[in-house]
């Protein structure tokens, strides 16, 4: 028995409708129930949009969470601290999602299509590593903390008190020196991008940041690519919203996410909507301009009429599973009936299939889904839905098993799981005693 250390999702973060946050503990089975604004009265206008993790590290214990109050906060899993982010853009749209790109900047999208780069480097670094009074003054940053009142500082103080008066005017000039190059970096807002849309029949839904690239998607706006550092597009999806009569019918993206291998620069991003029954997948690299896989659904509604297609609503791309010489991929999409798919694709051959679905589920539309990969040969997925519950499911190649589901009483909007690292006894033979489910089987 050689004991390793994996990733384990310990617990789930799920934001709601009327503006609350609440933490499912996995192992004591409790929710708690915290508020982002508790001055203020829960409401709709301030539900929470988006909940993304600090860093892209193993270890997911902070977060950022935006609401459509345009607010913006940072929560620690460990301390249940909950800290506003203060940031200086004016727009009077709701707020579609934030998310951090590295330790000093986030990326905030309103509905109007207006997407921002902020540089909040003393919120994250306060959030995120917690530096104690030494390291924030060699940073040039403002200690917020309270100072304790202990011997050892009264002593420091009257130290410095005996200092000359020279080097008390140098210790000051190099103070405000980085106190201004502190504020310039923090007050620093990049436009990547802001078109002149009417709200009323073009809004932004979704985006998703990966590698210093921008994809982006809404209501009649089709998938874009922008370059971060430039803000120019480098990517811009073809329209195949026309019918053979020539009428163009309205398109809504209502997902999308980068499809990631190893080693490998990602390229492919795979979209979903509410108006179309498909899953495309898009290479940025390729000049078409069109989709270069598309999965349709059509057939799994077990109905042929056009008026009862189904409509997707959230889409996530997992790694391979097994290592092999073909570069594959998993996708797992939800829908608004409350069904939940899993794909297989092969990018070389740019063939998929059918996996089969998840049970467990009792109608709600799917609004959020996100994966942990606990082993080599499994995934945790974790999905919330309109129903009210929060699922965990294990999924392998040959399994969709359903682990534990949690009801919290609010309406969700979006989760993310909370991960940590704990050594754990490895034995292959434990996982041969999985249920299988055979890849034939009925869907839903």
């Amino acid at each position: 028995m050689i004991s390793s250390a994996v990733m384990e999702p310990t617990g789930v973060l799920v934001g709601d409708e009327l503006g609350q946050i609440k933490k499912i503990d996995l192992f004591k089975k409790e929710i708690n129930t915290f508020n982002l604004c508790p001055k203020e009265q829960l409401h709709l206008s301030r539900g929470v949009v988006s909940i993304s993790p600090l860093t892209f590290d193993l270890l997911n214990q902070n977060f950022l969470i935006a609401n459509k109050a345009n607010s913006l906060f940072t929560y620690d899993a460990l301390t249940d601290e909950i800290q506003p982010v203060e940031y200086s853009v004016e727009n009077k749209s709701n707020l579609v999602s934030g998310q951090c790109i590295d330790d000093q900047n986030i990326v905030i999208g309103f509905k109007n299509g207006s997407i921002y780069k902020l540089n909040i480097e003393k919120a994250l670094c306060s959030a995120k590593y917690k530096p104690n009074s030494k390291a924030l003054n060699m940073l040039g940053i403002e200690n917020q903390l309270p100072p304790e009142n202990t011997k050892t500082e009264t002593k420091k103080k009257r130290k410095k008190q005996k200092t000359s008066a020279e080097t008390a005017v140098h210790l000051k000039a190099s103070k405000t020196a980085n106190e201004s190059l502190q504020e310039t970096e923090t007050n620093s807002t990049v436009t990547i991008c802001e078109p002149n849309w009417n709200v009323e029949q073009t809004y932004l839904t979704c985006f998703k940041v990966c590698n210093n690239k921008l994809a982006t998607g809404g209501f009649n706006s089709d998938l874009k690519v922008y370059d971060m550092s430039t803000g120019q597009s480098i990517f811009a999806a073809k329209p195949t919203n026309t019918d053979w009569l020539g009428i163009t019918h309205d398109i809504w993206l209502s997902g999308l996410d980068w499809i990631i291998n190893d080693n490998i620069d990602p390229h492919l991003i795979a979209t979903c909507s509410r108006t179309d029954p498909c899953i495309k997948i898009y290479d940025i690299k390729e000049r078409q301009k069109k989709p270069i896989m598309s999965i349709n659904l059509k057939s799994l509604n077990n109905a042929n009429n056009e008026s009862n297609l189904p409509s997707l609503t959230s889409i996530c791309s997992l790694p391979t599973l097994t290592s092999t010489a073909t570069p594959s991929t998993s996708l797992v999409a939800g829908t608004t009936l409350g069904r939940m798919l899993a794909f297989d694709l092969r990018i070389n051959t740019r063939a998929s299939k059918t996996l089969g679905g998840f049970k467990g589920f009792g109608g709600g539309s799917i609004r959020d889904i996100k994966y942990v990969r606990d082993s080599k040969i499994s995934n945790k997925i974790f999905s919330c839905s309109l129903d009210r519950f929060v699922r965990v499911h294990t999924f392998t190649k040959t399994t969709r098993i359903l682990e534990k589901k949690f009801y919290i009483k609010t309406k969700p909007t979006c989760l993310y799981p909370i991960i940590a690292t704990t050594a754990v006894p490895s034995n292959d033979s434990e996982n041969e005693h999985l249920d299988t489910l055979e890849d034939d089987d009925e869907f839903f």
